[in-house]
């Protein structure tokens, strides 16, 4: 009988408003290939983001208290975290909050390693292609978007 491939899954924990505050507050990222996605555009993607933080286009923060890896997920060679958040209005005006987990690999540099939310028709992860059109996109429309939050 053959056993099939578990989802890769990454559960990121934020940090409360307060260490007060008994909720824990989450995203779940799902991978449904086995293929890195690598991001080559994404350093020069931060310092332009960053830039546009300090003018308050968009916002910037680290609340990442904790990514823990499930299924197939591993957090082996992996250096930093980054959550990428975006909102927007699709069609019929509908709002649309979309988002990616993306790693600092040690050896791959920046790949993608999950998207939000878990879409259940989806069967592949978007192209890397699509991510950069997003992130080039960022960067010089940011009005575009509703609202664009990168948490480290």
């Amino acid at each position: 009988m053959e056993v099939p491939e578990q989802n890769t899954i990454y559960k990121v924990y934020f940090q409360g408003v307060s260490d007060a505050d008994p909720e824990e507050i989450s995203l779940t990222f799902f991978k449904f290939t086995n293929e890195e996605n690598n991001l080559d555009t994404f350093p020069s993607f931060l310092l332009e983001y960053n830039e546009l933080a300090r003018k308050k286009k968009v916002y910037s923060f680290a609340n990442i208290k904790e990514t823990l890896p499930l299924g197939n997920a591993s957090k082996k060679e992996i250096i930093q975290f980054y959550v990428l958040l975006f909102t927007f209005t699709g069609n019929n005006d509908e709002i649309k909050k979309n988002g990616i987990l993306i790693a600092k690999h040690k050896s791959k540099g920046f790949i993608i390693l999950g998207e939000w939310p878990y879409n259940p028709i989806k069967t592949e992860n978007s192209a890397t292609l699509e991510y950069d059109k997003i992130l080039i996109k960022i960067i010089q429309d940011p009005d575009f978007f509703k609202k664009v939050l990168l948490i480290n």
